[in-house]
């Protein structure tokens, strides 16, 4: 049995949140980045394209309220990352 996936936050190049994405599949498609480099951009925090930046959806958990009220600054304060 296979975990579900957490879904994944996407940012513009200003670092607000646009989107969240059910999967690393559904924000490749959206974004139309490969998604080895969202699941790079998500695991090691870097910013991989010029475009967009991406997190994991994990603690704290992220509503589509947020949009475009939260940045990537303040989602890495949230969830204690550096």
């Amino acid at each position: 049995m296979s975990e579900k996936q957490p879904q994944i936050l996407i940012f513009n190049a200003a670092g607000e949140l646009v989107a969240i994405a059910r999967s690393i599949r559904s924000a490749a498609e959206l974004t139309k980045v490969d998604e080895n480099d969202i699941k790079l951009c998500c695991e090691n925090r870097q910013n991989i394209t010029e475009q967009y930046c991406f997190r994991y959806n994990v603690k704290p958990l992220i509503a589509d309220d947020t949009l475009d009220k939260l940045n990537i600054e303040e989602y890495d304060r949230l969830c204690d990352c550096k």
